[in-house]
């Protein structure tokens, strides 16, 4: 190849490279902001937040922000003090038959965060990626679960941002098992704070409403939570391949919306090989109808 050449097909390259990188991760405080060209996307609360004490808690994305920039999220709310942006949290936490914390109530549970990393793919992705260790705050050094979570957050399309979240769960201790509520609700899992009210409508696959109900909702593994004025929404997938079912439980107001997983009766999570759980984010605005789903929905297959 002619040098000039090759020093001009080596610029464009790095033009591309450079220019697909817009998804950035700045520290700041107990955690990082991820912004694209300066718009801020979410925070990542990697220390605890002790603004309440009696509810500390790290591991979760607050404030969230739609596409409008207005915050889609909520922490701390007087309703639910323990609920918080998007988290990911389990009521049963049990070891050789004993219940030995509440990660959902943060009795007993604390977190610590360690081997943080973030990375821009050649698309433009932001790869955020970190490892928990669960521990009880009378046995800091004395870890008894790995969590290990990856967060790809997509560039800002027309009408919507896609964000993936993959998280691996491996017991440290032999005999663990995790287990949404004890009752009838078996709520426990993924779960987002969202700032609803009465416009708030819910939609499955077939953009058919669903009503909440006190009990969980078993639906398919897409949920829309929107405006019923169109402003914006957020879509939750569970991934096909996440073990067991996921069921729904939604509130109308004041309440977290959560993928529950696995609902009242415990699972075990295994030493060697991880549980892995893979759920996508779709924060979007305008009409779900517009958001290429089914594409996305074959993505999650992968």
């Amino acid at each position: 190849m002619n040098f000039k050449y090759l020093i001009l097909f080596t610029l464009v390259l790095f033009a591309i490279s450079a220019g697909a990188q817009k998804i950035q991760l700045k520290k700041e405080g107990k955690g990082f902001w991820f912004t694209e060209n300066e718009q801020k996307i979410f925070f990542f609360q990697r220390q605890l937040n002790d603004s309440i004490p009696s509810h500390s808690r790290c591991n979760y994305f607050h404030p969230v922000y739609d596409l409008n920039g207005v915050c889609i999220t909520e922490d701390f709310p007087s309703d639910h003090l323990h609920q918080r942006g998007i988290y990911w949290a389990w009521l049963q936490i049990i070891i050789d038959g004993e219940q030995i914390a509440d990660g959902w109530h943060l009795q007993n549970f604390v977190q610590e965060i360690d081997e943080v990393e973030f990375k821009n793919t050649m698309n433009g992705n932001g790869v955020f990626s970190y490892t928990s260790y669960w521990k009880n705050p009378e046995k800091p050094n004395d870890p008894f679960m790995q969590e290990q979570t990856q967060v790809n957050i997509y560039p800002q399309q027309i009408n919507y941002r896609r964000i993936d979240f993959t998280i691996q769960l491996r017991a440290l201790e032999h005999n663990l098992q995790l287990g949404g509520a004890n009752n009838e609700k078996g709520y426990g899992g993924f779960s987002v704070r969202l700032k609803t009210d009465d416009n708030t409508v819910f939609t499955d696959i077939d953009n058919k409403q669903i009503i909440p109900t006190e009990l969980a909702i078993a639906s398919d593994r897409i949920m829309d939570i929107s405006n019923k004025e169109n402003k914006s929404g957020v879509t939750i997938i569970a991934w096909e391949q996440n073990p067991g079912e996921t069921k729904w439980i939604l509130r109308q107001q004041m309440s977290a919306q959560n993928a529950a997983w696995p609902g009242r009766e415990p699972v075990e999570i295994s030493v060697s090989q991880p549980t892995v759980l893979k759920y996508t984010l779709i924060i979007h605005k305008g009409k779900r109808k517009a958001i290429p789903l089914k594409y996305l929905l074959k993505e999650t297959t992968k």
